[in-house]
């Protein structure tokens, strides 16, 4: 486990606390419970009343009021919390979901623009298919290759045009970038895409999300476990309504 799974954990699991103290510290529990007692009390009173009388359009007027004073207690967390978790959850999406390009690693490159060159990598800094060179010819508006970058820390990719021209592109930083990035010159453009990262593989499957857990799927499941199992603890201990 290295120092980005140890940061998306914590994270993820000071995000489900956090909210749940929110809970307790901003809302009037007493006021809550009280809203819950008149409701049900009322709910009892609708018993055998029939609907469209005054006695139950006045009972639902109450129940309709007590909600919405238990509403705007719950939402008081939201509000307080819904900026800063924003910021966390931008800044994560930002640094966490994709692995920082090393020497050696496999990542993806789109070629696109006139693809009707060939590639040479300078200091061996890239690789196309396996190998420093690559010629690409096609009809196609892109091309999607398999590249693994080198140990050289500036990397210039020669591209020699099939009408005799030729142009340079800087493909730096190429080590040790962590996000989507195009290079291009005279028309020519390579995307960079680096893997996406894997905070954990599971011993098993979870639909939809599959065996790998991303830094979203990460962050999602273990806030909601701490935060439901806070609440389940508060509650338990009739700290909260």
């Amino acid at each position: 486990m290295n120092l980005s799974d140890i940061i998306i954990i914590l994270v993820s699991i000071a995000v489900g606390v956090s909210g749940q103290l929110a809970y307790l510290l901003v809302v009037d529990h007493e006021l809550v419970r009280g809203s819950k007692q008149k409701i049900k009390d009322l709910q009892a009173k609708l018993k055998g009343v029939a609907p469209g009388t005054i006695e139950y359009k006045t009972h639902m007027a109450e129940i309709m009021a007590e909600n919405s004073r238990m509403f705007k207690q719950t939402m008081r967390p939201t509000f307080i919390t819904f900026v800063p978790f924003l910021i966390v959850f931008i800044v994560m999406s930002s640094f966490f979901s994709y692995t920082p390009i090393t020497a050696g690693t496999q990542f993806s490159s789109t070629l696109s623009g006139s693809v009707n060159a060939t590639l040479f990598a300078q200091n061996s800094c890239m690789q196309f298919n396996g190998s420093n060179n690559m010629s690409v010819f096609s009809n196609q508006s892109s091309i999607q290759v398999n590249s693994v970058a080198g140990s050289s820390k500036t990397c210039i990719v020669q591209v020699a045009f099939a009408n005799g021209t030729n142009t340079k592109i800087n493909v730096t930083p190429l080590v040790g970038l962590n996000k989507p990035a195009t290079f291009s010159s005279s028309g020519f453009a390579i995307k960079v895409v680096p893997d996406t990262l894997v905070v954990t593989t599971l011993p098993f499957s979870i639909p939809i999300i599959g065996n790998k857990l991303t830094w979203f799927w990460t962050y999602i499941l273990l806030s909601f476990v701490c935060s439901i199992t806070l609440n389940r603890l508060l509650v338990h201990y009739k700290l909260v309504a």
